[in-house]
């Protein structure tokens, strides 16, 4: 009797192990491609970045710098409209893998972006008005504050946050 209590326990046992580690795969595997995902779509929000970040710096150049034909505005505020639709996008499906700090942190970056769009767009406005409002023109603070500190510093911030949740520090 008791070898046959002992075979059937094993037996038992054994369904039950290989039951629990079937699960436990599935488990592991959903995690790794939630992940793999996740990274994927960090990847594409980087890259949105960049370029929404590449063409508000090149109104920015032109405004500063360049000649100011109307045509050139207009491809740039093109550019602009597109690179501002991709990145809301891609914050949008971003903000699916992160935390809630991570979240603000992404909601902050397209403040700032929007915001340096509508400064420079101020200046197209009011430059050479009669009466223009004050402190409308902010190119040198976008130049010196907003580009090199404000938003590297964001992105930062994400960064960290990522590092410790893929355990990497």
């Amino acid at each position: 009797n008791w070898a046959q209590i002992t075979v059937i326990t094993g037996i038992v046992g054994f369904i039950i192990s290989k039951i629990v580690e079937v699960r436990i795969k599935k488990t592991e595997i959903k995690f790794s491609k939630l992940q793999e995902n996740k990274i994927l779509e960090i990847k594409a929000f980087y890259k949105s970045y960049h370029a929404l970040e590449l063409v508000l710096k090149e109104y920015l150049f032109q405004t500063e710098f360049g000649a100011h034909e109307e045509i050139i505005f207009q491809k740039i505020k093109e550019k602009i409209r597109k690179r501002l639709i991709d990145f809301q996008y891609q914050s949008m499906i971003v903000k699916l893998f992160l935390h809630n700090e991570e979240i603000m942190v992404v909601e902050e970056i397209y403040q700032v972006f929007d915001s340096i769009r509508i400064d420079i767009d101020k200046w197209h406005i009011y430059n050479g008005s009669a009466s223009p409002p004050a402190e409308y023109d902010k190119l040198e603070e976008i130049l010196k504050e907003r580009f090199p500190k404000k938003l590297p510093a964001l992105i930062k911030k994400i960064e960290n946050s990522l590092r410790e949740n893929f355990e990497l520090n």
